[in-house]
């Protein structure tokens, strides 16, 4: 029995005009008289239609007069249409129906093709067990999956509306004259907007230490500038290619144009933000710098200094190295003394710089989380270098530990072959190697304490740069735009099709009609997903808590491994 695929808002009789290859799909009805002039009608549409010439290929061939349709007066008064055709060399069929959408509405069909992990014979083309492959019989065969609705299919759903209206109204072949006098200037900005993103890039990947250490990796603000830069490239790239909507196929131009309305609504929500918090900052920056003055002479000088004091005082009846505990409590206390000069000399100029972080805001959000991470990092570079230094101590003494345990238990590291041998020591060796590791023994719970102390603090620090940089990932890469289209009209962001089996009132047959399947909520977070991922991972407790027990670095996670690309490797992705 064949299949007929009938568009649901048709209800006239006629001339059906359609394809019938690889499925016979009715894209409208010519109410014309002859036969002759329905063909002549749609010839004529065809070679005058300028969209029609771009998506012709997608449909696999151009449209042809099916036959002829006839409809009752019930069935045209009903929900259901159901017409009487007279196709040729068609016996029995079937109607399914479908909903033709307007090229405007960008609402289009997909077809979410599934992904089958068994390999099958063609794509083991020299392959090792090409011979084993061959003869099994479970592996499936191309033929397997051929089925009467496929892309070429979904594309004739998605023109038939375009072919319809190129019947009854051609095209303009020529634009708007307010639009003519715009695409200059258009064009102007657009070269404007490349230049200067260009300029921002080339000043962004600076090599301060070739080839690996760039200028925004000093710096969050100048990354998130860098990120602004991008996204200008991004709208002078895409700016252009939404004009050519005639030329290109309905799920291409309506990706790039929800990619393109996402991040201009994201950097205006943005921008919209930083004016109200960068005005709440310049009207309070004086109780602001006040505020922020007081608590990091409380949190990040005097409180320290009096921790490094009651440590080096055998706190709660613990015994540590006198000596060693009075060498590493001078020095920390003198480096915070140090810094907290710099703070008080340059405490009356904080309000000054306060004030131009809420001017700067005015370039959005982003800009204002940026600057607080570099003044976090500011803030905090005293116990940054506390923490380098007793961490170095500390992983040498561990390494240290773990050369004494190879030495008592006769063994020794083999460099060149990256291995641990069986060794014999001397009685003068292992007399020194019990010597050292009295010593080792004594001084390490010293070295612990200290690289303790200021582990915990650089943990807290991270803890608060994590935060920042999660709410700067949301702020950049959230799909705004697209999750309102879901909400809104989940047709213009489809996720496949699927088959309704609805009643039609006053008619006991049910009717199959094809509808779209919304997008998945993780297809549209896909990107946000990825980022939290590799923030959860860089971040993950259990990995801080390896780091911390074997001294390795506790680092933040690098700029640009939370943000993504978004010009599109290829145009038509």
């Amino acid at each position: 029995m064949l299949t007929v695929f009938w568009p649901i808002d048709v209800k006239r009789s006629g001339f059906c005009y359609g394809w019938n290859a690889p499925s016979v799909c009715i894209a409208g009805v010519l109410e014309l008289s002859a036969e002759q002039e329905a063909k002549e009608a749609l010839k004529k549409a065809l070679h005058c239609s300028i969209q029609w010439r771009y998506i012709t290929e997608s449909c696999g061939s151009e449209p042809v007069i099916l036959g002829k349709c006839v409809f009752g007066v019930e069935s045209v008064r009903s929900k259901r249409p159901t017409p009487f055709l007279q196709l040729r060399n068609c016996g029995d069929y079937t109607l399914i129906y479908y909903c033709r959408h307007q090229s405007n509405t960008l609402r289009f069909h997909t077809l979410d093709i599934p992904k089958h992990n068994v390999p099958s014979r063609e794509t083991v083309a020299g392959s090792a067990y090409l011979n084993s492959v061959l003869h099994d019989f479970t592996a499936p065969k191309r033929d397997q999956f051929v089925t009467s609705i496929n892309d070429v299919v979904l594309n004739q759903f998605n023109s038939s509306k375009s072919l319809e209206q190129a019947l009854s109204q051609p095209l303009k072949t020529e634009e708007p004259k307010l639009l003519k006098s715009f695409i200059p200037v258009g064009s102007l900005l657009l070269r404007i907007f490349a230049r200067v993103s260009v300029a921002l890039s080339t000043i962004c990947n600076f090599s301060i230490v070739p080839p690996h250490l760039l200028l925004k990796d000093v710096s969050a603000t100048i990354q998130q500038i860098d990120v602004r830069a991008e996204q200008m490239d991004f709208f002078a790239a895409e700016a252009g290619s939404l004009r050519r909507r005639t030329s290109t196929p309905i799920h291409v131009y309506s990706g790039r144009y929800t990619n393109f309305f996402n991040a201009v609504w994201l950097i205006l929500n943005d921008i919209i933000m930083g004016v109200a918090l960068g005005s709440f900052i310049c009207e309070n920056h004086v109780a602001l710098a006040r505020l922020l003055v007081e608590t990091a002479e409380d949190f990040l000088v005097s409180w320290v200094q009096w921790t490094l004091q009651w440590l080096d005082s055998w706190p709660a009846g613990l015994k540590l190295n006198t000596e060693l505990s009075h060498f590493y409590s001078h020095t920390f206390i003198g480096l915070v003394t140090v810094w907290g000069g710099f703070l008080q000399k340059g405490a009356p100029y904080l309000p000054t710089v306060i004030y131009v972080i809420g001017v700067l805001s005015s370039g959005g959000m982003t800009i204002t989380i940026s600057l607080l991470l570099d003044v976090l990092a500011l803030l905090t570079a005293h116990i940054c270098i506390c923490y380098v230094l007793s961490r170095a101590v500390y992983q040498r003494m561990l390494k240290s530990a773990g050369s004494l345990w190879n030495l008592f238990r006769g063994k020794r590291y083999n460099v060149l072959r990256n291995r641990t041998d069986s060794w014999e020591y001397d009685i003068d060796q292992l007399l020194f190697g019990t010597i050292f590791f009295t010593l080792l023994a004594f001084l390490f719970p010293t070295v612990l304490v200290y690289y303790s102390l200021f582990a915990l603090l650089r943990l807290c620090v991270l803890v608060i740069q994590a935060s920042l940089e999660t709410l700067l990932a949301l702020m950049n890469h959230f799909p705004l735009f697209a999750l309102m289209l879901r909400v809104k009209d989940p047709w213009r962001l489809p996720g496949g099709i699927h088959f309704v089996l609805e009643e039609s009132p006053g008619s006991e047959t049910p009717y199959i009609v094809i509808k779209n399947q919304p997008v998945p909520l993780s297809t549209i977070f896909f990107q946000y997903i990825e980022l939290l991922s590799r923030l959860a991972k860089h971040y993950n407790p259990l990995r801080l808590l390896w780091c911390l027990l074997s001294g390795q670095h506790l680092a933040a996670i690098p700029p640009y491994s939370i943000r993504c690309n978004k010009i599109p490797e290829d145009s038509d992705s």
